[in-house]
């Protein structure tokens, strides 16, 4: 029987990308580690869920919170759905275990039903399993990465946010007419030697604002004159991979020199 006063926990995790995928959201996490607490005679007491949480991230809210909550002595067990829910570093896991074996926390999980913390072939086998998780997370990332090169060599976005006087639709870019007007004033009033301090201030005193909303700033306004190469010359970086576009130049190859605004460029 569990103790009375301690309370059995449940901890589950998706990041971003898996949110959006079939079988990794944070409702099917709940119901399989419900589902498995109930097989075990157990009721869970609390869930502790962390939303586009890398596996990677040691300071994830909720899982800070679970650590305090154990640490203050009100949790006996926790629950994961899978060993990766917890972590996909060998470090970061093996570090978890740890604090929680120092706290006598007993850790279940829900895709390994029979695993025993107290027999080392069990522990054996988790370590193997997070290795293969941590191998796994490497791989998409390295899978990503050049994709987004790819893209790059050939002249479109890497992917993320579009950049500051695009829109995305349908995973191309086009020109946002009111993005596209705040970027030439930026870059004209930047080659009449504006700095960037007073560039925002004139912005503000125009009533531009930001993407967000929120008024422009010194370091916001540096950020779009670094990107000089894409509105000149409609040249994407992705680390050192770069990639030419000619419909993503906004401004005219004319006035690099003097940042003056002039030119319109097509949209990709």
């Amino acid at each position: 029987m569990e103790n009375s006063s301690k309370q059995i926990a449940a901890y589950c995790r998706v990041s971003t990308l898996e949110q959006k995928k079939n079988g990794l959201g944070m409702d099917i996490q709940v119901r399989d580690v419900t589902a498995f607490a109930e097989a075990q005679h157990l009721a869970i007491d609390r869930f502790y869920r962390d939303e586009a949480q890398s596996g990677a991230a040691e300071n994830r809210k909720q899982l800070k919170r679970l650590l305090r909550d154990c640490e203050r002595g009100l949790i006996s067990t926790v629950i994961i759905p899978t060993l990766d829910r917890l972590s996909r570093d060998v470090r970061i896991a093996e570090n978890l275990f740890w604090r929680f074996d120092q706290l006598g926390i007993r850790v279940l999980i829900a895709d390994m039903p029979y695993y025993n913390g107290s027999n080392r072939r069990d522990v054996l086998i988790r370590q193997i399993r997070e290795a293969i998780a941590e191998d796994n997370r490497k791989e998409i990332i390295e899978r990503l990465c050049k994709g987004r090169q790819e893209r790059v060599r050939k002249g479109r976005a890497p992917g993320g946010n579009a950049p500051y006087g695009f829109s995305r639709v349908d995973k191309r870019l086009v020109v946002n007419p009111v993005e596209v007007r705040i970027v030439r004033l930026i870059f004209e009033l930047s080659g009449l030697g504006y700095t960037s301090g007073e560039i925002a201030k004139e912005l503000t005193e125009e009533g531009c604002l930001q993407r967000n909303g929120q008024l422009w700033s010194s370091r916001q306004v540096r950020s779009v004159l670094g990107r000089r190469e894409l509105y000149k010359a409609g040249i994407m970086r992705y680390g050192e991979i770069a990639g030419t576009n000619e419909k993503l130049i906004l401004i005219s190859e004319k006035d690099v020199g003097d940042d003056k605004e002039i030119g319109v460029g097509a949209a990709l």
